[in-house]
């Protein structure tokens, strides 16, 4: 039984979505220096080596590794992952931070909806519907203006698909083997894969500028040592012992901190109708949060 959310988990989730809505900022900054596909699969490649050193003889990450249900698993969240990453790196040339936020932290509305249908314990109530029709409403409201502009559209869309990728690989996590095992293991699988995958893609496509210098340095070790190792970590301990809904919900408070952000340090401009559209979008999710101790849809 999944436990319900209590004071600690809200302060551990506002440092976490602190984190999360400043990663975007970080590679954005650093982007003239390094690309950011390169960057993704630098910090992703030295936070696995230190998940490992560090967690490998406590958890047993090779020993699971050996395990084919969990390999599979592991293998498709990695891959979920990746895809996650390269869509933001791609949308963060076309796009704002602000924009790539708000629509990569729609992932939570992937997830409620297709845990809906595939765990009892995890099923809607007809307000968590409203609210995730209300947040799909938003996001259209979001990116009306993008119409007329195709490049940030398709920044727009990239992000959308991000949100997407990430919605998929919690329910990966959530149904299958890897929701018993050390949250290390998880992690680690996911940072491996993912740095193996976009030092690929940054090799093939020739995405691979790297100026070595006082902004990609601190950028890499926010993003390694922060994001990746200790914002992780924390996440999918909470995935553990609480509804992946429940902690989604929670979630909302990123795009908040990284629109603030972006507009704070890059001077992004946040035009009326993307407002409109976020609030209608944190409403949706605020919806899904209270919803869920109604009765479920059957």
């Amino acid at each position: 039984m999944r436990k319900k959310l209590d004071a600690t988990v809200f302060i551990i989730m506002v440092f976490v979505c602190a984190i999360w809505g400043l990663q975007q900022v970080a590679l954005k900054i650093a982007e003239p220096y390094i690309s950011p596909v390169l960057q993704l699969s630098i910090r992703s490649g030295l936070a696995a080596l230190i998940i490992f050193i560090i967690f490998n003889r406590r958890d047993g990450i090779v020993n699971y590794l050996k395990s084919p249900r969990v390999s599979i698993a592991g293998l498709f969240v990695g891959l979920m992952f990746s895809l996650e990453f390269l869509m933001v790196a791609s949308g963060l040339k076309k796009t704002t931070t602000g924009h790539i936020t708000l629509f990569l932290y729609t992932a939570p509305l992937f997830t409620a909806i297709g845990l809906h249908f595939l765990i009892k314990e995890e099923r809607m109530t007809r307000v968590q519907w409203a609210g995730i029709t209300l947040a799909f409403v938003g996001i259209a409201v979001a990116v009306q203006f993008s119409w007329s502009y195709g490049a940030v559209l398709s920044g727009d869309l990239f992000a959308l698909t991000a949100g997407l990728c990430w919605g998929l690989s919690s329910i990966i996590i959530r149904v299958s083997s890897l929701s018993t095992i050390p949250p290390s293991c998880t992690l680690f699988y996911q940072l491996a894969i993912t740095s193996i995958a976009l030092a690929l893609s940054a090799f093939f496509t020739e995405n691979n500028s790297f100026v070595l210098c006082d902004i990609s340095i601190l950028s890499l070790v926010f993003q390694t040592i922060i994001v990746s190792v200790i914002s992780y970590l924390l996440w999918f301990t909470l995935l553990r012992y609480y509804k992946v809904s429940s902690l989604g919900s929670l979630i909302l408070m990123t795009p908040i901190m990284g629109i603030a952000a972006g507009s704070a340090l890059l001077g992004e401009t946040v035009q009326p109708n993307f407002i409109m559209g976020s609030v209608l979008i944190i409403a949706g999710l605020i919806l899904t949060r209270f919803g869920q101790t109604m009765k479920p849809v059957r």
